[in-house]
């Protein structure tokens, strides 16, 4: 009787477990397509198969400079400087990476960090740029770093960000949970039940020092991309493949030789300011420059000086 009633517990939990999400509807209440969530002037590109969405500042035969975003980044994380950098006469170009923003959410998309710099290299293409300058934050700094070490030819000059490349990889990696339907299915019903706009907005608020700038337009800004329909794939994506690029060693960092500006801020708890002097040791031709009682995204906080650092490096 005791076996009966194991194996009759077991056979409930497994069916809550592995057939219960698939009975429950995603909720696409409020959700809309891509296209009716992006700028005025952005525009969608077809790369490595997904459509990307880009947004351009600057004469078309300006010099590039890309712009490669952190996780829950997007386009929009770059409002403060896109301009400034175009009016100095280069072309800006931001784009919102596989798995964020309003770039096409697909499941069978490798979104692992080479991933992402194979990505950072067929966007390239598709814009007919062979070599640019860049500038990339967060977990973007580590998308970057793989890109330099897989494309060195490809970077003229690049600014790194309060850069995620130091971080390291999670210790377990989780990526066959994910991928298996079942978990895979309950993450998407988890992502749209708690990771609301406004759990977004709140969360990248809370990573600076003094947010005494944000407004009701920044909350709106970071919360769009969980506006867009089927976001949550692409989210797990990156979860799902988060633990496939090695972090790179101090001997590949040490390779690098494009000229780097890292930009930190001192009250970063994100990334601690402890790695940005790291690099600054180990990347041969970098200088560190620090922003006392500032956070983790200094290019939204102290965006002024910040946009007069990076166009001073540009200009060199």
């Amino acid at each position: 009787m005791r076996r009966q009633i194991l194996l009759a517990v077991l056979a409930v939990f497994l069916f809550v477990a592995l057939g219960v999400p698939f009975m429950i509807p995603l909720d696409d209440t409020g959700l809309q397509p891509a296209t009716a969530l992006a700028d005025p002037e952005g525009r969608f590109i077809e790369v490595a198969g997904l459509q990307a969405y880009v947004l351009e500042h600057g004469p078309a035969d300006g010099e590039p400079v890309v712009f490669v975003h952190g996780l829950f980044g997007s386009t929009f994380s770059w409002r403060y400087n896109l301009e400034a950098v175009a009016e100095a006469g280069y072309r800006a170009i931001a784009y919102d990476r596989p798995g964020a923003g309003l770039t096409e959410p697909r499941a069978d998309f490798d979104y692992s960090v080479a991933g992402q710099a194979d990505f950072l290299a067929a966007l390239l293409d598709s814009l007919k740029i062979d070599r640019a300058r860049f500038v990339a934050h967060s977990a973007g700094g580590s998308v970057l770093a793989e890109f330099a070490l897989r494309y060195p030819e490809r970077i003229e000059r690049q600014v790194i960000v309060d850069g995620a490349i130091l971080s390291g990889a999670p210790p377990i990696d989780i990526g066959p949970l994910v991928a298996f339907a079942p978990v895979n299915r309950w993450g998407r019903l988890a992502l749209r039940t708690f990771v609301t706009p406004e759990a977004v907005a709140s969360g990248v608020r809370g990573l600076q020092a003094d947010a005494g700038f944000w407004t009701t337009a920044d909350d709106a800004g970071y919360g769009r991309a969980v506006r867009m329909q089927d976001w949550e794939i692409g989210f797990l994506g990156l979860i799902r493949d988060r633990g496939r690029t090695p972090q790179p060693t101090e001997a590949q960092l040490r390779t690098l030789a494009a000229s780097t500006l890292l930009i930190w801020g001192e009250a970063d708890t994100a990334t601690p300011l402890e790695q940005g002097k790291r690099l600054a040791e180990w990347l041969p031709n970098a200088r560190l420059i620090v922003y006392p009682g500032v956070g983790h995204q200094p290019f939204e906080e102290a965006a002024d000086a910040f946009n007069q650092d990076v166009i001073a490096f540009l200009d060199e």
